[in-house]
């Protein structure tokens, strides 16, 4: 089963502004889950964090993971090691790239800010998905 891993603040809420979700999300996830493929949080403010603004958010209900963002190993990239493997990401969406270890799969997305009700961020998840 795939598994996409979405970093939250700056891909799915502003970065600035995190009482903003953008523009996309709930159709993108709506449309994950819908192929059998599952739709994961992650954050480096823990996976506390990533479920109260899934919560506040209203997306909530598509989510199957909450993870935390671990200290960065010595490539200083993020790792996957603490997630259980049922749930191990196998796709990455994250406005920093490259924080993450270039052999995973990985698609880049500009940072929202929180301020753009037209932002098109994620455009490049939607044409993975064949949504555009």
């Amino acid at each position: 089963m795939s598994i996409w891993a979405f970093d939250i603040d700056g891909t799915v809420i502003g970065a600035i502004r995190s009482d903003v979700l953008r523009p996309g999300t709930i159709e993108i996830f709506e449309a994950i889950n819908a192929s059998g493929a599952r739709v994961v949080l992650w954050s480096a403010g823990g996976s506390e964090y990533a479920e109260r603004m899934a919560a506040n958010h209203g997306i909530i209900d598509h989510v199957h993971g909450f993870f935390e963002k671990p200290d960065r190993n010595g490539a200083a990239h993020y790792s996957v090691d603490h997630i259980p493997e049922p749930l191990r990401p196998t796709v990455f969406v994250d406005d920093s790239p490259g924080d993450l270890p270039p052999h995973w799969d990985v698609i880049a997305v500009d940072p929202f800010m929180g301020s753009n009700p037209h932002d098109r961020g994620l455009d490049t998840v939607r044409t993975r998905l064949r949504l555009a």
